[in-house]
């Protein structure tokens, strides 16, 4: 139908590339091509409700284009006087234009500007460099080389930003001297590179317990050795990742306990931040059998409330992060023989303010500072002569173990001023975390 409209008006498709899009409006934007991207999109397996569509361009087409506007305000002043390029319809645009619904047929998905899921259509010209040149020529201080992320092996000198900044800088006189206006046709054609998905991520949340004395929250290594042979991170990621289908995934939580502390009591809220799922929704039932799978596969690690959340609902992880309480129980041990009674007096101090140096046993890895933390209500109960147990509530970022022996002065007031005598700690347990972050959910628990 559009041949023949031409040829009633005398007008003939071109047999070269076009001088502006390369021939990426001649060649790609036929039912052959896009059944391409069905054929690669279908072979990446992504689940998606909408997408979008991308284009990687030759960033020498933002040049050509730029000369073609010269050409028309020279030729026809009074129409093109006044308008810039972002007047036009881009040929980025103009391809989604044409192709968008198209493509939206072929897959039977609707396409949305605002989709979480893309298609990256990539096209490489290999005079882009050469046509660009002049402009790093003229306005060197504007280039600098940087490693392409779609061509991940190049180095980029030419960006659609600092080529959009050198053409904005420059006079039409100068940029008319150093380029033909309008464009010279080109030698040779785009070719089209590579089809690439990518789905935004998706957050999975929930609260962990740990049981084990000898696991770390996330893999440890020391001088590029493996320290154990698990995490709390990797107990959990590894089964979610079977489910999700995600490239990446990024554990993050609320605090972090030692090596040798439990988690115990409602458990510590973490979050999962997963780039590039595959899959991205899971019934209810299916997340509770996730779960039951997670917490069968361990007897280190459980978790509850597991649940899919926005990213906007993972700032409340960092957004609580100073400001919620804590609450511990530790096996201490005293020099001197204790009494029940001294230890009594320990549930009067309310609020007790403290501070603490960057401890020793970290030094290594955290900038030496004075921290000032609170412990808010203590008590503790007698063991033995020498034994006690000691509970806290205190203000997050506390460092229990310090608190207790001190850390050589470091840490002060701590229970060896308090009692008037030496104190270890010999185990401590994290009881809560007071984040009512995520939600809970009804017969989900542990």
């Amino acid at each position: 139908m559009v041949e023949s409209i031409l040829k009633k008006e005398n007008v003939y498709p071109l047999t070269t590339p076009c001088p502006v899009c390369l021939g990426i409006l001649q060649t790609y934007i036929d039912e052959e091509f896009l059944q391409k991207i069905k054929n690669a999109v279908e072979k990446d397996d992504y689940e998606f409700k909408t997408f979008i569509c991308s284009l990687t361009i030759p960033v020498c087409i933002l040049v050509r284009e730029h000369s073609v506007l010269i050409h028309l305000q020279d030729k026809f002043k009074d129409e093109y006087e006044i308008m810039t390029l972002p007047d036009f319809v881009s040929i980025k645009e103009a391809w989604k234009l044409r192709c968008g619904p198209l493509l939206s047929n072929l897959i039977n998905v609707p396409f949305d500007q605002k989709s979480m899921f893309d298609i990256a259509v990539l096209f490489n010209y290999e005079r882009s460099d050469k046509e660009c040149a002049f402009l790093s020529d003229e306005k060197p201080d504007i280039f600098i080389k940087r490693k392409s992320k779609n061509f991940r092996n190049l180095d980029e000198t030419f960006t659609r930003n600092n080529v959009i900044k050198a053409l904005d800088s420059m006079s039409e006189d100068l940029f008319k001297r150093l380029y033909k206006t309008p464009p010279s046709p080109p030698k040779s054609a785009c070719n089209f590179l590579d089809i690439k998905c990518s789905h935004e991520p998706v957050f999975v949340a929930g609260r962990y317990n740990k049981y084990s004395r000898e696991l770390s929250q996330t893999p440890w290594f020391i001088e590029g050795k493996r320290k154990g042979v698990s995490s709390v991170e990797e107990e959990i990621c590894n089964l979610i990742k079977k489910t999700f289908r995600y490239e990446e995934g990024r554990f993050s939580a609320s605090g972090r306990e030692d090596v040798d502390v439990r988690m115990l009591g409602s458990g510590r809220p973490f979050v999962v931040e997963m780039i590039n799922p595959r899959k991205i929704t899971v019934t209810e039932e299916e997340m509770i059998l996730l779960q039951q799978e997670i917490n069968k596969n361990s007897t280190d690690v459980k978790v509850q409330d597991l649940q899919i959340v926005s990213k906007e609902e993972t700032n409340n992880l960092k957004e609580g992060e100073m400001e919620k309480t804590k609450c511990y129980s530790a096996l201490c041990w005293a020099a001197e023989s204790l009494t029940a009674d001294k230890l009594l007096k320990l549930e009067s101090i309310k609020d007790l303010v403290m501070q603490q140096k960057t401890p020793i046993r970290v030094l290594h890895r955290r900038p030496l500072a004075t921290r000032e933390r609170t412990i808010h209500s203590m008590s503790a109960k007698l063991q033995d002569d020498h034994h006690f147990i000691l509970l806290l509530n205190t203000q997050a970022g506390t460092y229990i173990k310090e608190f207790v022996h001190g850390d050589f002065g470091r840490s002060t007031p701590n229970m060896c001023t308090l009692l008037d005598m030496e104190c270890d700690i010999l185990t401590l347990d994290v009881e809560s975390v007071e984040l009512e972050w995520p939600k809970r959910l009804e017969n989900n628990h542990i």
